[in-house]
């Protein structure tokens, strides 16, 4: 290769090299930053901790806890823990609290038990309640899946 073909392929790269720089730069512009959301979403969910939650079903809970949880949670009182804490009992449990689990520094320094408020803020968006939990659960955005599942962990305690 000469040195011809060898500077016409540096220009090359310089070139795709300074056009994705400005698609980036134009596309950062447009493109808000998601932050810019953060004040909309917590005034949100301050509405939805002051609006009750309806009645829950426990028998269609046990189903969504089954397709929701049981992948990382065992169901099943004293079945040793998987990924996630046993969810047998938590219900009036103090929040962090289960003997030989290692819970995130973030859920283990909350205070309180797990009653109908907690579990409804932690089901509708785990990282909002606990920030720096591990849990990768996304959250429940229907109220009506979280009151049957917060209705089937009552059951059960």
């Amino acid at each position: 290769m000469d040195f011809s073909t060898a500077n016409r392929g540096a220009f090359a790269l310089l070139l795709v090299a300074c056009a994705m720089g400005v698609s980036w730069m134009g596309g950062a512009l447009a493109i808000p930053p998601l932050s810019a959301t953060a004040p909309a979403q917590a005034a949100s969910s301050q509405k939805e901790d002051a609006t009750p939650l309806p009645a829950g079903d426990p028998n269609r809970g046990m189903t969504l806890a089954t397709e929701s949880c049981a992948a990382c949670h065992s169901l099943t009182p004293g079945v040793k823990d998987s990924v996630g804490p046993e969810l047998s009992g938590v219900f009036g449990r103090k929040i962090g609290s289960l003997p030989d689990y290692p819970y995130s520094q973030a859920l283990h320094s909350q205070n309180g038990t797990w009653d109908e408020a907690a579990l409804n803020r932690w089901l509708r968006d785990p990282a909002t309640f606990a920030p720096g939990t591990r849990m990768s659960f996304p959250g429940l955005p229907s109220a009506a899946d979280r009151a049957d599942i917060i209705a089937w962990l009552k059951d059960r305690s």
